[in-house]
């Protein structure tokens, strides 16, 4: 079983790499194991230091023949089917952004596959086709003639430590060697190994090597380079050799995926699909108060400035009416951004690497200066001291900006972080949407709060 075939059969453990299938009557070539290639013995420095070049066993080989030998070489196995002929151009995602990512990566690939030169690596979230493309580049070089080799990483360590017992049919320094001087290397899913010190070391043994015989390589990984040990993120992000293609979002942490409006469900949500009496409450006067917010709110979307605030218990409609804001507005032309509040949250911790703050400060900003930013459900998140930290930073930032933001809560104010609530409730910014006569000022536990008209001074009616 090769390495390809481990990841596409689920993750058995992997047999060592056996030795290249004879044909009867066929003889390995003692200069290169039947490889099809050979390195010059020269030393460090010189021009052709870890280059392969054409074993003369090969002079006059067929096509067919030398096909079969280095498809039999590439250890590709059933990803052989996996070809840019069935490749989408634009790939999986419905995001245009994320489709334009995957132009640009395909393109990328196919320059590659056509001359193999210098280091490419493809990241991006698991099933975006980064296999796929790197299948595909294999599968192109062999047709081409140029011998290449696809490892999945995690086999490939097991690989090599199986080479380490007796009895194995290919040493280690044999299956190192091969591995570390192959014309071109693919080496998939990097990152997911087990992140032991031995494993490192022998991963920056094999991409060092070739990283000073520039040899071409292709990375799959679903992490940004960034994210790798300092000796390894040196080497694959070095631009003199290595091109880096994101193929969704430009980041490890892709904000289309963030941003609710993407969902089908909630990209249907609109004013015109919205009917205030199909809402089930005890009271007429709670249908009256759904009816004004559904028409206070079909304002606001026409012009959005400063901040409105949409709040009653579970079931009144809130995030209906805040999609139906958001979809409104970017119909126009507005760029608009819908989070859960819960799930950014969940981004953000995701988000945050000592190795990468990146990927943090990026996102953090993305959602900070959209121009209209609608947090949903806001008071569901767990409330420890850093994610009321994070919320009033966002919160504060967009208040101070003067930016429109809509915020949708089933919570009252009792209930909210104090320097929350004073910029929620600020009536020289904010107006408020009750749903179906939500209790905000009240003390009482708003999943069971009856009917009553809201007390105190709160912020303008919409």
């Amino acid at each position: 079983m090769n390495a390809a075939t481990t990841k596409a059969n689920g993750g058995s453990p992997p047999d060592p790499i056996p030795e290249p299938a004879l044909d009867e009557g066929e003889e390995l070539c003692p200069r290169c194991g039947g490889a099809g290639f050979v390195r010059k013995a020269v030393r460090l420095g010189h021009p052709d230091f870890g280059k392969a070049f054409a074993c003369d066993c090969i002079a006059d080989e067929r096509e067919d023949q030398r096909h079969v030998r280095l498809q039999r070489y590439s250890n590709l196995g059933p990803l052989a089917r996996l070809t840019f002929a069935d490749l989408s151009p634009l790939g999986r995602s419905p995001n245009p952004s994320h489709q334009e990512h995957f132009s640009r990566a395909v393109q990328a690939s196919r320059r590659f596959a056509e001359q193999p030169e210098g280091w490419l690596v493809l990241t991006g979230p698991s099933g975006c086709g980064k296999t796929h493309l790197a299948s595909a580049i294999g599968g192109r070089c062999i047709e081409s003639g140029v011998p290449a080799l696809f490892m999945v990483v995690p086999d490939l360590l097991d690989h090599l430590r199986s080479a380490y017992q007796p009895g194995s049919d290919v040493g280690y320094d044999e299956l190192f060697e091969l591995v570390r001087s192959a014309p071109v290397l693919i080496l998939d899913d990097l990152g997911v190994q087990s992140a032991t010190p031995w494993a490192q070391e022998k991963l920056f043994q094999l991409i060092n090597h070739r990283y000073n015989a520039q040899l071409p390589t292709v990375f799959t990984t679903n992490l940004d380079p960034a994210e790798f040990d300092p000796r390894l993120q040196s080497r694959l992000s070095d631009g003199t050799i290595s091109t880096i293609h994101y193929l969704e979002s430009g980041t490890r942490l892709a904000i289309g995926d963030l941003d609710a409006l993407e969902l089908p469900h909630l990209r249907a949500m609109t004013f015109k699909s919205f009917d205030p009496r199909i809402v089930q409450v005890d009271h007429r006067e709670e249908q009256a108060d759904i009816t004004n917010a559904y028409r206070q709110a079909m304002k606001y979307a026409e012009d959005p400035k400063e901040w409105l605030l949409i709040a009653g218990v579970t079931g009144r409609g809130k995030t209906r009416l805040a999609a139906a804001i958001g979809n409104y507005c970017r119909d126009i032309g507005i760029a608009v951004m819908m989070v859960v509040a819960p799930d950014l949250l969940d981004w953000l911790r995701v988000g945050f690497s000592p190795h990468n703050p990146r990927s943090f400060d990026e996102l953090f900003e993305r959602v900070k200066n959209v121009h209209l930013l609608i947090l949903d459900d806001l008071g569901s998140q767990s409330s420890t001291p850093w994610a009321d930290e994070k919320l009033f930073q966002l919160l504060n930032y967009r208040y101070n900006a003067s930016l429109p933001t809509v915020v949708t809560t089933n919570v009252n104010a009792v209930s909210m972080e104090a320097r929350v609530r004073t910029r929620l409730t600020d009536p020289q910014i904010s107006s408020m949407l009750l749903m179906g006569g939500f209790d905000f000022w009240g003390k009482a536990d708003p999943a069971t709060t009856s009917y009553a008209r809201p007390r105190g001074r709160p912020p303008r009616r919409a």
